[in-house]
This record gives C-alpha cells, sequence and structure tokens, in this order.
C-alpha cells in the first residue's frame, strides 16, 4: 500500500526538506506547516519548509510562516525531499532543486492531474484537500496534532473546498474539520483573516479587475486581466490576487471565469474557474498547466495580450462555439 510505504519511509528518514509549489495557496501552506509539525512532533532531527514564493499576506497569522527558505545551501542534501501539492515537477519552480537534493523523494497531492514523478507517491485524488492527506499521515506519526497542525490543516482543507462550498468537499471533510475544531481551534478566528479580513489595496486592485471585466459567448465566458500596472498603481501584492478570479465565474450564466495576470512583459498567469459542467483542468493542460475540474491554472511564455486571445480561443473550443 502507498500509504504505509510513505508511512515507513517517513519514519526511516532523519534529514527531511518539504517544498510545495510556486504561488502557493491556503492547502500548500497549511499543509507543509501542519507536516512539519507532525514530523517534529514524532522526532524527526531537521525539518526544512521551502517554496520559491513567499507565504501569501492573508496566511501570515499560520504558526511558523516564517520558516519557509526559497533556495538551497551549496552541497546541502536530505535523507528525503517532500513535495506537498505540486502535481508535476515544475510547480515547484527555482526550488525543483531542493526536491532534487533528497536522496529519497515523495510526493503527497490530490490533483487528478499529477504525474507520480516522485519514489513514493502518496496521491488521492479523492481527497478535497492535499491537507485531508496529512491529517492522515498526522493520525498515525503522532497522538496529538496540537493546536498548530489543527489550525494550519483546517485552513488547508477550508481553502481548497471554498469554505466547504466547493463540490469537492466531502463527508469526510466535514468529519476531519470537526475532529479540528475539537482539538480546539477558534474557527471564528480562522474564518475572520481567511475571508473577512481584506488591506486597502486589495479593495483597489478589486475594482481595477472589475471594471477590466468581460463577457463572451452569450455570457458564458467571463474574462478578468490584472496588470503589472495594476498592482503598481494599487500598492498591492500578487497574492492578494487570489479568488478574484470567482467574481468572474459567480456571474448568472457565466460556465468559464478566467483571471489573466501580466506576470511581465512577456510571461502571463491564469486562473480558471468553473460550474463544475466544463473541466477547466483540461484548458489549463493545454498550456502546461492542471488542477482540477472546477479550478485550474497555468503560467503561459507570452504577453497578457496575446494570454488572452489563445485562453480564450481554447475557452471557446471547450463550449463548442468555435473560435471567432
Amino acid at each position: 500500500m502507498t500509504f504505509n510505504t510513505a508511512l515507513h519511509q517517513l519514519q526511516q528518514s532523519e534529514d527531511i526538506a518539504i517544498i510545495t509549489h510556486v504561488q502557493p495557496d491556503g492547502d500548500a501552506i497549511g499543509s507543509c506547516l501542519a507536516l512539519a509539525d507532525i514530523l517534529e512532533r514524532a522526532g524527526k532531527k531537521k525539518v526544512t519548509l521551502y517554496c520559491q514564493d513567499k507565504v501569501p499576506a492573508l496566511l501570515e497569522f499560520l504558526h511558523g510562516h516564517q520558516k519557509f527558505k526559497n533556495s538551497l545551501e551549496d552541497g546541502q542534501q536530505f535523507d528525503l525531499s517532500i513535495a506537498v501539492d505540486c502535481s508535476d515537477e515544475n510547480r515547484m519552480g527555482t526550488c525543483f532543486a531542493v526536491f532534487k537534493a533528497g536522496k529519497k523523494s515523495m510526493n503527497i497531492d490530490h490533483h487528478v492531474s499529477n504525474t507520480f514523478y516522485a519514489d513514493t507517491n502518496l496521491v488521492d485524488i479523492k481527497a478535497a484537500a492535499t491537507g485531508e492527506i496529512i491529517y492522515r499521515i498526522g493520525k498515525e506519526l503522532t497522538d496529538n496534532l496540537g493546536k498548530h497542525s489543527a489550525e494550519a490543516l483546517y485552513t488547508a482543507i477550508s481553502t481548497d473546498t471554498g469554505s466547504f462550498c466547493f463540490r469537492n468537499t466531502t463527508a469526510q471533510s466535514y468529519r476531519i474539520a470537526s475532529e479540528l475544531i475539537e482539538i480546539g481551534i477558534d474557527i471564528e478566528r480562522v474564518t475572520t483573516l481567511l475571508y473577512k479580513t481584506n488591506r486597502l489595496e486589495r479593495i483597489r486592485l478589486l475594482a481595477k479587475a472589475l471594471s477590466s471585466l468581460e463577457l463572451f459567448e452569450n455570457n458564458k465566458i467571463a474574462v478578468i486581466t490584472i496588470t503589472q500596472r495594476d498592482l503598481t498603481s494599487t500598492g498591492a501584492m500578487e497574492s492578494e490576487m487570489e479568488n478574484m478570479v470567482n467574481y468572474a465565474k459567480n456571474i448568472v450564466g457565466v460556465e468559464i471565469g478566467i483571471l489573466l495576470k501580466e506576470a511581465d512583459d512577456s510571461t502571463s498567469k491564469i486562473s480558471l474557474r468553473s460550474k463544475g459542467r466544463i473541466d477547466v483542468s483540461l484548458l489549463a493542460g493545454q498550456f502546461g498547466g492542471g488542477g482540477h475540474q472546477a479550478a485550474a491554472g497555468a503560467s503561459l511564455p507570452m504577453d497578457v495580450e496575446q494570454a488572452r486571445k489563445e485562453v480564450l480561443a481554447a475557452a471557446r473550443k471547450m463550449l463548442g462555439a468555435g473560435t471567432q
């Protein structure tokens, strides 16, 4: 069994690196922090966290968020390198070097697009979030998850299920959340910090994002665009674009919501959302990305205008409406 194999590998390793994906979200950061805490409670000699990009400001309330590093020291090696919430090797960005520095490797994920790239692949596509898999590991490796792990795991599961609203939410998601609450987390505090707290800069960016809204194919496709100029003029951070794509998706009649983000003059990023009928992971896959049926993303080696044309054409094809 892969789960038992993964547990054995974790038990046999002492110096462990944990890596998550670029532009980390709540599931990525929460799962990593919880896994690190679990391994430390299990007596591991050294556990180090890595991510190419900064922890989003929204998640800085999580204990240990400042521990993430973004690069490997020369000659550094690990008994085990673990990729968390990464569907493929490219999702680690520059921290893939950390993954390669492990004598053995592990891949813990829940994305249907996972490419099974590690020595041990603990991939459960039925899990609503990678945090659910980490929870199972925690239950096996330690008798006491502790409040910090519980808070991180609740954040992971809540954010990847849209506060338990997305169709990937299962009865198991609620059962795990119930047990995490029983550990003693402050559910009102966590919910307020995740969903009801915004910097003024983010609100100003949201205003610009909504002013860019365009609708296509009889209002079945909605596109929002955010440029580097928008970020600079509002003072917002890139991480504060999180979930803005939902404003496009949530419009009545829209089947595909698209957020185009200008990374620089030659690179763009897309966030894709659907209401379930359209599998946007397939759309993202056309551009080297991936994700879930209702939520996916990709990075495109082109400017934002070219990205807009190509993604819109592909989305139109998925709707069976042609490319014109």
